[in-house]
């Protein structure tokens, strides 16, 4: 499964995107702000898409919305 996930924290990102590739076989793209969330989700296709919802630039639920 091809997974976005959007996280500002490092240490959160680290640990998720292990998480996510070692234990469970997925492929991810981390991103730490949600611009670069938005612009990743539009141009790429995402089977999941992980959205933090405090980041840098616009919140998890803006990118949500806009990306609907």
């Amino acid at each position: 499964m091809k997974v976005l996930l959007a996280e500002d924290d490092p240490n959160i990102s680290v640990i998720a995107r292990i998480s996510l590739e070692k234990l469970a076989g997925h492929d991810v793209t981390v991103v730490s702000d949600g611009e670069q969330a938005l612009a990743e989700a539009l141009t790429q296709k995402y089977d999941v898409i992980l959205l933090d919802e405090m980041m840098p630039k616009m919140n998890g639920l803006r990118v949500c919305q806009e990306y609907k």
